[in-house]
């Protein structure tokens, strides 16, 4: 028997053409607004790391951004030049560089994130509890399956 689901370009096009009305509506990328330098989202990106990990590798971020160790290098370089983040050498592997976030970093992230807790607290505002509760229990289902789908990745590729 067979099925009207859509092959798997179509799905593909389909996740990343609301992937795109997701983030057009929630205004990520925009600059914060705040009195701290405005950060490109690739930096936000980044600084995202320090949520889970009070130490992160350059090569860390390489992978899971799919940028060059280069392109990284050089993004950090920026932030540790606004003083957002500090380098130093790993203890545990002196090949590797540790990354820590600063007060004014940590400072700067808490901003973008209430910003964004903001945008996205105005538009729930316009939804009823019930909207509310199945675009929260949606969302949380799509990032379990997309975390669950880069982790095969990943596994796939060593």
């Amino acid at each position: 028997m067979k099925t009207n689901m859509p092959d798997q370009s179509a799905m593909t096009a389909m996740l990343f053409a609301n992937f795109q009305r997701i983030f057009r509506c929630l205004s990520f990328g925009r600059s914060l607004k705040t009195k701290s330098p405005t950060l490109s989202v690739t930096q936000m990106r980044i600084l995202s790391f320090f949520n889970e990990s009070d130490v992160v590798h350059i090569s860390e971020i390489s992978r899971v951004l799919g940028m060059s160790l280069q392109s990284v290098n050089n993004m950090v370089s920026r932030l540790e030049a606004l003083g957002y983040v500090a380098r130093s050498k790993s203890l545990s592997d002196k090949r590797m560089s540790d990354v820590r976030l600063t007060a004014r970093g940590r400072a700067g992230f808490q901003a973008f994130r209430n910003e964004q807790l903001e945008v996205i607290g105005e538009l729930l505002s316009g939804i009823d509890a019930t909207e509310q509760r199945l675009l929260s229990a949606t969302v949380e289902a799509a990032a379990g399956i997309l975390e669950k789908a880069a982790v095969r990745k990943d596994g796939a590729g060593e």
